[in-house]
């Protein structure tokens, strides 16, 4: 498929889709940039145009980010190592850091299997974390706390005892993820059919007490069990399933097509 790109009032090509790709990655086209292929109706963004393209980078800048002090460089001016871009001046720091299994500094994204490995508060992409479509500027906060699994131990104990020491040892996390404008929707329709339901179903369960009816009690069940696990599903992102004494949290349920833009996690 042959692709043509706008530069200014000039349009330019054609070019080759993986040639279109490499420019978004060299910075000679950004996500706002026009372009158009035979069969489309009208030119599109980029962004739009390209939605399974390489993701553009954080505040649509162009080329390469350096993962040890996160500037930007032309493609031929970074070298690939471990599956990171660093500069030349960075090299050396980047190496030593990989010698002793530590993070680079410049950059808070990483991937580790089908786990996405960040830190509180790091900007996500302009990109969907469930399908990697285009966020178009959405986030959503999510306020998530981990605590060792060891701890539900104390569940032998008292399940109050348990409850105390995770209010006082659990570690907090707030990402801003990316959701397109069709996950928006999915997560909108569990939280109502969850809440909803949950309401439904303690009115059933009250009126049942009242007058004594086991079929209204079995529905009440029914309805609770129906809109947990239904509301659960549609509306769930994201959750931890790791996170050290840094503050490096390990994120389940991102999409693969998001997490293969990262560079993979140079630590343990």
């Amino acid at each position: 498929m042959n692709w043509y790109y706008a530069v200014g009032d000039q349009q330019r090509g054609p070019v080759s889709e993986t040639q279109l790709d490499e420019l978004v990655r060299s910075g000679k086209i950004n996500r706002d940039t026009l372009v158009w292929h035979e069969g489309m109706a009208g030119w599109q963004p980029w962004h739009t145009a390209r939605a399974d393209g390489p993701s553009p980078l954080p505040g649509g800048q162009g080329g390469i980010v350096c993962a040890e002090c996160g500037r930007v460089f032309p493609l031929g001016e970074v070298i690939k190592l471990n599956n990171s871009w660093v500069c030349a001046q960075c090299k050396p720091i980047f190496l030593q850091r990989l010698s002793e299994g530590a993070a680079p500094s410049g950059v808070s994204l990483w991937r580790q299997g089908r786990r996405l490995v960040t830190r509180s508060e790091t900007p996500f992409p302009d990109r969907c974390v469930k399908c990697n479509a285009p966020a178009n500027g959405f986030r959503l906060k999510r306020i998530l706390y981990w605590a060792h699994p060891a701890y539900l131990l104390l569940l032998l104990c008292n399940i109050l005892i348990l409850l105390i020491v995770y209010l006082i040892v659990r570690k907090k996390a707030v990402l801003n993820i990316g959701l397109c404008e069709q996950h928006q929707t999915r997560r909108k329709t569990g939280l109502i059919v969850g809440w909803t339901g949950t309401l439904v179903g303690i009115v059933l369960l009250i009126g049942a007490a009242v007058i004594e009816s086991g079929w209204m009690a079995l529905t009440g069940v029914a309805v609770l069990l129906f809109s947990w696990i239904y509301g659960g599903v549609r509306a769930s992102t994201v959750a931890i399933t790791k996170m050290n004494k840094e503050n490096v949290v390990w994120v389940r349920g991102v999409h693969p097509d998001f997490l293969n833009q990262l560079p993979e996690w140079p630590g343990p």
